[in-house]
């Protein structure tokens, strides 16, 4: 009996030393509000209107994640993460094809840096996700700007680094990220196509490295993607903030550029011509499947404590598509957002923004006019 409780006794010794050394957290993001348009997509009969909606995700997308670590010994950790989106307003997922669309990643970190493997965010995202050089952070991303074409987003910068252009997340990456060195990390990461016959198929390359030494923050990412025959989609985002006097002052620059024929995964926003979500009638009926596209965001912001427990931010995004032979058509979007404290996991927020559209006609966006107005309030809650 007593071997019986001292055997015992050791193996809950080692149980909790296991269980020091590993953990496995539940996460998540809840986002709903109302959002009002003062310009709604064009129905089938091409009427068009306002439009009141219950929104899920109008600052960020409503998720919900697993992750954990275990630690080797020696500083050496094994880490993963699964990621899901959901729709806050009706449960469904936000994908209909992937359980963890957002990301579903293995990976290990020591001294030498960190690689994860698996399906992972870019790191265009990742510098713009975490308000390097977006001073929204990619907030308003999920809502639709119907004053250009309806695919793309209030704030721009969801469209140039989002799903419509397969720049947010790419399937079978390794992804690495150095440590920090004089206030700098650098970061190294290759999508394989899984193509056979072909290493470059459906592959990517992208190329991060970003400064952090408050009061400055810099940043940096370059990515170059493949279609199944070969063609080319690049990305450039640059950028930073610096912080002075409670005020954080954000700009950047992005640019996305296409070969002439490129096939994307999301090939409405491109070669459909009959649809409000192509680029197709914005661009006065040039096709990005016979033509290459660029598209380029300019951005401007500031943010600042109203009280202690109120934050704001005011932004400025101009943004321009063309096609090859074809001049730019611009939009310049507005937007101010609040956010209230209620607690250190629970957020009230209201945000107002305008979008005005320049060098086309009416006939050739998705809501029938040229400008629209927004506005949101919404709750956010993290667990």
């Amino acid at each position: 009996m007593k071997k019986t409780l001292i055997a015992l006794a050791a193996l809950g010794a080692l149980t909790s030393v296991a269980q020091a050394q590993s953990s496995v957290a539940l996460y998540g993001l809840l986002d709903s509000g109302v959002r009002h348009d003062s310009a709604g997509p064009k129905g089938s009969a091409g009427n068009t209107g306002t439009q009141n909606l219950f929104t899920s995700g109008i600052l960020n997308t409503s998720r919900f994640g697993f992750r954990g670590t275990e630690d080797l010994g020696g500083g050496m950790k094994a880490n993963f993460n699964l990621e899901s989106g959901i729709n806050a307003g009706t449960g469904a997922g936000s994908s209909t094809s992937n359980i963890f669309d957002r990301r579903a990643v293995l990976g290990m970190e020591d001294s030498w840096g960190r690689v994860d493997i698996g399906r992972n965010t870019t790191f265009a995202y990742d510098l713009q996700a975490g308000y390097v050089n977006d001073p929204l952070g990619q907030e308003l991303t999920t809502n639709r700007q119907n004053a250009a074409v309806s695919a793309t987003s209030v704030n721009p910068l969801g469209t140039l680094v989002g799903s419509a252009l397969d720049t947010s997340r790419r399937d079978n990456m390794v992804k690495y990220l150095s440590p920090k060195l004089a206030g700098t990390n650098l970061g190294l990461a290759y999508s394989f196509g899984n193509v056979s016959g072909s290493t470059a198929a459906n592959s990517s390359v992208q190329f991060m490295a970003k400064y952090d030494v408050r009061p400055l923050q810099l940043g940096l990412s370059y990515d170059r993607l493949r279609d199944t025959g070969g063609r080319k989609q690049t990305l450039l985002t640059t950028g930073g903030n610096y912080i002075f006097e409670g005020y954080k002052v954000t700009g950047g620059y992005t640019q996305m550029q296409a070969d002439a024929g490129f096939v994307n995964s999301n090939t409405s926003i491109l070669t459909n011509s009959g649809s409000s979500t192509s680029l197709y009638k914005f661009l006065a009926g040039a096709s990005a499947s016979t033509t290459g596209l660029k598209a380029a965001v300019f951005d401007l912001g500031v943010g600042f404590n109203a009280t202690p427990l109120t934050q704001v931010v005011v932004a400025y995004y101009n943004t321009k598509f063309s096609a090859d032979g074809l001049s730019s058509n611009r939009y310049d979007t507005f937007a101010a957002r609040a956010r209230y404290t209620l607690s250190k996991r629970t957020d009230l927020y209201a945000a107002i923004d305008y979008t005005k559209a320049k060098g086309m006609t009416a006939a050739q966006t998705a809501s029938g006019t040229t400008s629209n107005t927004g506005l949101s309030v919404g709750i956010q809650h993290r667990f």
